[in-house]
């Protein structure tokens, strides 16, 4: 008998950011940006549909001085950051506090992309643009990149129990923002390129 083929989805918060859509076995969902809309459609897409895997692609801004405007990395872990309470000028998150569970929190995959540089993500609902606010975060978390949407799609993904990947492009480094330093273009170029050859691969070995 023939082998089922593998049903994709991808996801990420804009029509830019998306690749051209692929027939058959690959399905794509543009969600818009944030948390809270990717939420509401990725439910809404996991519920009605069943897939093997998704595939959320996208730019981030990277604090990691290792990657360069334009490099594509696999964001291998995820978490949100900005859920908890501030304790007198210290921000103390939300599974230290015992509201809810670090696993609630914290999103790992065991999926690896090509060769792709891995890379610690955070997602944000207010990316970072000031020193002060820069430091904190390295200061706490830590993070390799940040976007505004991975965590999100982790979770859900989770709920679900469907596999997950996160492919991003790196835009923008994080520092006191300075739009005359990103390269959008480039990291769309290079990760249209980056998941079409991660679908390539996904495919044949199915």
């Amino acid at each position: 008998m023939p082998q089922k083929a593998l049903k994709i989805l991808l996801v990420s918060a804009s029509e830019m950011e998306m690749i051209n859509n692929e027939p058959d076995t690959t399905d794509t969902l543009v969600t818009g940006v944030g948390m809270v809309a990717t939420t509401h459609l990725l439910t809404k897409q996991l519920i009605t549909s069943n897939y093997h895997l998704v595939i959320d692609l996208g730019i981030a801004g990277s604090f990691n001085p290792a990657f360069k405007i334009g490099d594509v990395v696999q964001v291998i872990s995820d978490r949100l950051v900005e859920l908890g309470v501030e304790d007198n000028g210290k921000f103390v998150p939300a599974n230290e506090m015992n509201l809810i569970t670090t696993e609630e929190m914290t999103f790992e995959t065991d999926l690896r992309v090509n060769k792709l540089p891995e890379a610690n993500g955070i997602t944000v609902n207010k990316v970072h643009g000031s020193s002060e606010t820069i430091q904190n975060i390295i200061e706490q978390f830590n993070p390799d990149v940040e976007g505004m949407e991975g965590a999100a799609v982790a979770y859900v993904c989770k709920q679900f129990d469907v596999p997950w990947v996160q492919i991003r492009a790196i835009s923008n480094k994080v520092e006191p923002r300075n739009r005359a330093a990103w390269d959008i273009g480039l990291a769309i170029k290079n990760l249209h390129q980056e998941v079409e050859h991660y679908l390539d691969m996904v495919k044949n070995e199915a």
